[in-house]
């Protein structure tokens, strides 16, 4: 039986410890604060994607909750904090009895807009297993799976890599989209660096850096030339 619904599953770190990476440029409160915008512009931008039926947050934070709610999310409590792959193993069990289709996408990919969730979906039409590859680390920022149960979730260094050799193992036609928009995501300082020269028209998390004016924090040596990376 093929799913008709194509749902969204968010894994959300507790706020007060998100972002320890970012640890030499932003204090702990600045850090929740950003991992706040983040989320609100992940959840925007999902609910304003005509192809997601809708969206689950897995977090044991309060405040995520509140976010999720303000935004029709679904909220499915993570008592164990083990980890991401741990509480995304754990959301996509919950989707099991719903025999939905899921793309699994971290609270910290807010520059994805609409249009690129919709790609994500319009190639699960055609495969079962579609991967989007963060664009520098070799991390994996969506995986969206036909059904929740089809490879388990890998989420961590190289997991790009992990995930299309669990598709190979398994014999699963795997889809991989680039994309500039799902690819870019805030976990390091050098991650700023594209945003140092603009945060123009970057939703709520530009606003924030804007706020911050996260340039000021950097040499002259780390800022980027006055070109637009990407």
């Amino acid at each position: 039986m093929v799913s008709s619904e194509t749902w969204a599953l968010i894994p959300v770190k507790r706020f007060s410890h998100a972002k320890t990476r970012l640890g030499a440029v932003l204090e702990t409160s600045e850090r929740a604060a950003l991992a706040k915008a983040m989320l609100r512009d992940v959840l925007q931008n999902l609910r304003a994607t005509p192809a997601i039926d809708g969206i689950a947050v897995i977090s044991a934070d309060p405040e995520a909750f509140a976010l999720a709610k303000a935004f029709d999310a679904a909220i499915i409590f993570d008592p164990d904090e083990s980890g991401v792959n741990a509480a995304v193993q754990a959301g996509l069990a919950a989707f099991l009895p719903h025999n939905r289709r899921v793309v699994v996408v971290p609270a910290d990919i807010p520059f994805a807009r609409p249009k690129d969730f919709e790609k994500v979906v319009e190639l699960l039409d055609l495969t079962p297993v579609v991967l989007v590859p963060a664009l520098y680390d070799g991390g994996t920022n969506a995986l969206a799976m036909s059904s929740p149960d089809l490879i388990q979730p890998q989420f961590g260094s190289e997991s790009f890599l992990a995930h299309r050799q669990v598709c190979r193992d398994r014999h699963l036609a795997c889809s991989v989209l680039m994309s500039d928009g799902i690819g870019k995501d805030i976990d390091c300082p050098l991650d700023f660096r594209p945003y140092l020269v603009s945060s123009e028209n970057l939703g709520l998390t530009g606003v924030f850096l804007d706020q911050l004016n996260i340039a000021a924090r950097f040499s002259i040596d780390d800022a980027p030339a006055s070109l637009r990376l990407f």
